[in-house]
């Protein structure tokens, strides 16, 4: 930070003849526009000092990106405030690079995975020929990679500590205006949405977020930090619960032990969220909806059911659909963005649904060809978290590794029942644990 600001000082002569020109058009093209420029220049500045505060505003873009786009679109690509975030992200990355002379680019065995992901992609795209259709998951795949790669490259070398409480202050907010702005009405109008409008991505994201955080902060000693542990503690399990998503329930009990596992020397904070879940749950005034939710899906498992769920019964459907699609074209797939019109299947609503399976997608999509660097690419991002679990040089490092593991592991699980291969805040998060796998085994790098 003090080379950025020495740099800056050694050009305050042509920085304030640029402030002046930029303010003196503002002023007069629109008056308004100036305290807008004030706050963008502050926040420009800082992210130009301090890095991890230009992926915190990505965080916090990708978090709350649902509640609005610009409105605005390039080749039928919405452009929403992450993807603007990104690209200032990049922007301010290489005037950071410029002053300091830091490293622009730290490559990791995870980026040439993703990189081999995003060229079968284009292969199979070539050959369906399938470009109106498929060239978002190409593109999306390239800019998550670019995301992973600046993400990794930013932080890698920064005490995060303070990074990490920003993070969390930001995600108490988002669980606590989620509960806030419950939604009204009955049966599916009544499940929790949170910031994304849409149930079954915000307990995915609820259990992608709060196990990074969790295992960044457990160690944290600040005063201030214990009551924003226990906010987290206690409402992300409420959170998840109130979204009615039956495969986030099943994800979250299959990382809940590993969770426990890294709350266990805070027992007494554990104790006292889980009292006040208890005492807090009855009061909740849709929790007889999720209670429906889950109880038609264990008499539909058990074979008790009366009346059918639409839901289940279309997603069992759907998998044979993708499996017959996969084998039927199971080298190179029926290409990228085909698998509604190549299934044909059509839901009660009269309209084609996806795979709702991430892996089936890529598989009856791509083949062969494609679900192979997709597997490769998860094997490498569990090889890299393992060796960086089994060198960490101390618990806290430890900690922290496990904390994003969980993470992974939760998205990984959910990429099962949902369409994931584009889901930006995964690929943050695995940024972020590539550069804490990195401190890991790093011991140099300091922890705050």
């Amino acid at each position: 930070m003090i080379r950025v600001l020495d740099r800056l000082a050694q050009d305050r002569g042509g920085v304030a003849i640029a402030l002046g020109l930029l303010l003196g058009v503002a002023v007069t093209q629109q008056p308004v526009l100036v305290p807008l420029a004030v706050v963008g220049a502050a926040v420009a500045l800082g992210c130009l000092a301090w890095p991890p505060a230009m992926i915190g505003l990505i965080f916090v873009s990708i978090l709350f990106d649902k509640l609005g786009v610009t409105g605005v679109d390039v080749a039928r690509f919405p452009i929403t405030a992450s993807k603007l975030a990104v690209l200032g992200s990049l922007g301010m990355w290489a005037v950071h690079v410029l002053l300091t002379r830091t490293r622009p680019l730290r490559w990791h065995p995870v980026l040439s995975a993703m990189l081999a992901c995003v060229a079968a992609t284009g292969v199979t795209l070539a050959i369906a020929g399938s470009m109106k259709h498929g060239r978002f998951a190409l593109m999306g795949l390239a800019m998550m990679t670019v995301m992973v790669a600046l993400v990794y490259a930013a932080l890698a070398e920064r005490a995060l500590q303070a990074f990490f409480r920003l993070l969390g202050l930001a995600w108490m907010a988002a669980l606590a205006a989620s509960f806030i702005g419950q939604r009204s009405g009955a049966g599916e109008a009544a499940r929790a949405t949170g910031t994304f409008g849409d149930a079954n991505e915000w307990a995915t994201l609820v259990l992608l977020i709060t196990p990074l955080i969790l295992g960044a902060l457990v160690d944290d000693e600040h005063p201030a930090v214990r009551p924003l542990r226990m906010a987290i503690i206690g409402l992300a399990p409420l959170a998840v619960l109130l979204t009615g998503s039956r495969s986030a329930l099943v994800a979250g009990l299959l990382v809940g032990p590993g969770v426990l596992w890294l709350l266990w020397g805070r027992r007494g904070e554990l104790a006292a969220c889980a009292g006040a879940g208890l005492l807090a749950a009855p009061f909740m005034t849709k929790l007889d909806t999720v209670i429906v939710r889950f109880r038609a899906l264990l008499d539909t498992l058990s074979g008790r059911a009366v009346v059918r769920d639409s839901s289940l019964n279309e997603r069992t459907e759907l998998l044979r659909q993708a499996q017959d699609l996969f084998l039927e074209n199971w080298l190179v797939g029926a290409g990228p963005g085909n698998f509604e019109r190549a299934s044909g299947f059509i839901s009660v609503d009269g309209r084609f649904r996806p795979a709702h399976n991430t892996y089936l997608e890529i598989a009856s999509e791509q083949g062969l060809f494609g679900l192979v660097p997709v597997l490769i690419f998860m094997g490498v991002v569990g090889l890299t978290l393992y060796r960086a679990y089994q060198h960490a040089h101390d618990l806290r490092a430890r900690h922290r590794v496990v904390g994003a593991a969980l993470s992974l592991v939760a998205v990984a699980l959910m990429a099962a029942t949902l369409g994931l291969l584009t889901f930006s805040m995964a690929y943050l998060v695995l940024g972020v644990s590539l550069a804490l796998a990195y401190q890991a085994q790093e011991p140099r790098v300091p922890a705050s």
